[in-house]
């Protein structure tokens, strides 16, 4: 049903994804096998990249002697792993800084994205646990499927984080299946997946956000990358929390968590500490870098210099260390733009200082919005982030002439909806074809006539409008689309789940089976069931009514979902029989679960409704053989094996593929 549901999703069209050149950086950079030259090929086929990054390198703090001109240049200067995780960064950012969902915390989502994923490089580095380019990767990447959800269903995600508050993942993730038949986690593997990334980076992003869960079938290096993730993100959330140098509580809170995870990668102190704080500089120079908002981190070895909970309680001031001022007044800035006027948002490019003063006063009189520059190469940077409605720029000027700069905006996504007027030269007439071949909408012939120019752009303000109302209405679309798809999840879900244990049902559980059949003969893969039934249910019923028959029923699917793993699928067939499908499992493999499951059923007490004790079930374990000619085949024998550990004391696992039938009992 999962699959099914992303399958869905993507039909909206509006899942988050890199560019195409992020999508070849992520290739690129799975190892660190590539060079400086490989990035520099990779990042010259987007020119706005390449213009932002050229500009970082440019900036006052990093380049104050020549000007660097070249992407190659720029790596020199800024280093190969720097250039890659801002390309990359970058890459993310532009596309999806902001966004609909009202509740959503852009900058926050890309400050603590940023955040966790310096601290799994760092981290992945010093203690060995996963590739540090990679654990990069997966760190900007792990929360990805909020995004995704944020994007394709705003409004529903949003009143879901009012709903939510501050709760845990496990509690968003379980109102993200209630609302959307899928969870953020899955999203993200499922996205991972579709990138072409490797399997592990799903597995990860499953379950990093919860301890102690690990599937029968993950690889070996998902343990280091889980590890690593988990103490990222708790590395990323201290850093993005404002909170004042009196606020004692915080500090006890930030403290503890500190130290639960240096006792997870079993560092030094002094060691653990110092590799934070480098994170923590090196968080606050990436966030610079990207214009992406962070906060003043307080030296966290001063947070960390007394166990958690030392306090004395009432007096939690006299027991900690006084920490520098934190920054807590600093807050995540709005994202930037123009406001709203009525007249248009218009780039003014002329390297004549009086021409585009002229330019600017005759526009700005009319009523439009307009930012001027001066070369080709800042109004490229301009208009990355700005965003404006018209570009009107001179033909010739330095370093990026009017035809260039057209070029560079027809090959990013944003630069494609920007009306292009050039302006021109009466010697330059004979070469206009060349400039509507480049993408310019219209031109005018300096000196221009303000009159001229302003009809001028009043085509170009339809054309605008028409575009802007064509989007409107495919917006319109995806999200009736999207709505659509939602109810048809809830719908389909209802169909193929038991209402009472909120477990797969019957007709759910022999469509995945007969599924799990078809693979299993194509592939030779194993293929087992597990049928379990409850032992003395019509009793309990009979003695202690059908509300406390209920509980026990729901408090067994509880301890199933708990007990099985992501290759074992639990369902309720009907009744007091539950089924759980054991996909590439073998009788052993099975037995292993079943004994397990068994265990936990008799281990729970359940205590409500006046009843208070455990129940204890019967199972039975049957594999698919070849001679077996379906599904009813494999079923007929799980039931009789069921029958088998009943006949012989109940509370068994009892296996069919064997006369013998090799139990175990309580």
């Amino acid at each position: 049903m999962i699959r099914k549901t992303f399958d869905e999703l993507k039909l909206t069209g509006k899942l988050p994804s890199p560019s195409g050149v992020g999508m070849k950086i992520l290739q690129l950079t799975r190892g660190d096998e590539y060079s400086a030259d490989d990035i520099g090929r990779t990042i010259m086929a987007d020119s706005a990249l390449t213009g932002r990054l050229l500009r970082i390198a440019n900036s006052a703090q990093l380049a104050p002697h020549e000007p660097i001109a070249t992407v190659s240049e720029a790596t020199m200067r800024l280093g190969l792993r720097t250039v890659r995780n801002v390309a990359l960064g970058l890459s993310l950012l532009s596309t999806h800084r902001t966004g609909a969902c009202q509740q959503f915390d852009y900058d926050r989502y890309w400050s603590s994205s940023i955040a966790r994923a310096i601290a799994a490089q760092h981290l992945a580095r010093s203690t060995g646990l996963a590739q540090p380019a990679e654990a990069y990767v997966l760190g900007l990447i792990a929360e990805i499927g909020n995004l995704a959800l944020a994007t394709v269903y705003p409004e529903k995600y949003s009143s879901l984080i009012v709903t939510c508050g501050a709760r845990n993942p496990h509690d968003l993730a379980r109102m993200e299946h209630e609302v959307f038949a899928i969870d953020h986690a899955e999203i993200g593997a499922l996205m991972v997946e579709e990138w072409g990334l490797p399997r592990p980076y799903g597995q990860a992003l499953q379950l990093y956000e919860q301890p102690g869960r690990l599937p029968a079938d993950t690889a070996t290096d998902v343990d280091g990358f889980v590890t690593v993730l988990r103490v990222a993100h708790v590395l990323a959330e201290i850093f993005t929390t404002p909170f004042d140098g009196s606020d004692a509580a915080t500090r006890l809170r930030h403290a503890a968590q500190l130290e639960r995870m240096r006792g997870m990668l079993a560092l030094g102190s002094e060691e653990y500490y110092a590799l934070c704080n480098t994170i923590a500089r090196e968080w606050t120079e990436c966030g610079t870098l990207l214009n992406v908002p962070t906060l003043l981190v307080p030296d966290l070895s001063l947070l960390g210099a007394r166990p958690a909970g030392s306090a004395r309680s009432g007096a939690p001031d006299a027991d900690l260390p006084e920490l520098p001022p934190s920054g807590a007044d600093e807050r995540f800035s709005e994202a930037g733009g123009h406001g709203s006027g009525e007249g248009l948002r218009i780039l003014a490019v002329d390297d004549d200082p009086m021409s585009l003063k002229l330019l600017e006063r005759h526009l700005s009189k009319a009523g439009h919005q307009v930012i001027g520059a001066r070369d080709g190469r800042a109004a490229l940077q301009i208009a990355l982030e700005t965003n404006p409605q018209v570009v009107i720029a001179d033909w010739m000027m330095p370093e990026l002439d009017g035809i260039e700069l057209c070029k560079a905006l027809r090959r990013i996504e944003s630069g494609r909806d920007m009306f292009f007027l050039l302006l021109t030269g009466r010697g330059e007439e004979d070469r206009v074809v060349e400039a509507f071949d480049a993408g310019v909408d219209d031109y005018v012939v300096k000196p221009f006539n303000p009159k001229l120019l302003m009809a001028r752009l009043k085509g170009g303000q339809r054309v605008i409008e028409l575009k802007e109302k064509v989007e409107n209405d495919r917006q319109i679309m995806l999200k009736q689309v999207a709505e659509l798809g939602l109810l048809t999840r809830k719908l389909r879900t209802a169909a193929l789940t038991d209402v009472l244990t909120e477990l797969p049902n019957r007709r759910y559980v022999i469509k995945r089976l007969e599924q799990e059949w078809e693979t299993s003969r194509r592939t030779g893969r194993p293929l087992s069931l597990i049928m379990i039934d409850i032992d003395h249910f019509k009793k309990i019923n009979d003695v202690h009514g059908h509300d406390v028959g209920d509980l026990v029923l729901r408090e067994t699917a509880n301890v199933l979902r708990a007990q099985t793993r992501t290759s074992e699928e639990p369902s309720r067939l009907g009744g007091e029989e539950f089924l759980v499908v054991c996909s590439n499992t073998n009788v052993d493999q099975a037995h292993v679960c079943a004994e397990r499951i068994r265990v936990a059923v008799q281990a729970n007490t359940i205590r409500s409704l006046g009843f208070e004790g455990s129940v204890t079930v019967s199972l039975g374990i049957a594999e698919m053989q070849p001679d077996m000619p379906g599904i009813d085949a494999l079923l007929k024998a799980s039931d009789d094996a069921v029958y088998q550990a009943k006949g012989n004391g109940r509370n068994k696992v009892w296996r069919a593929s064997s006369a013998r039938a090799q139990s175990k009992s309580a």
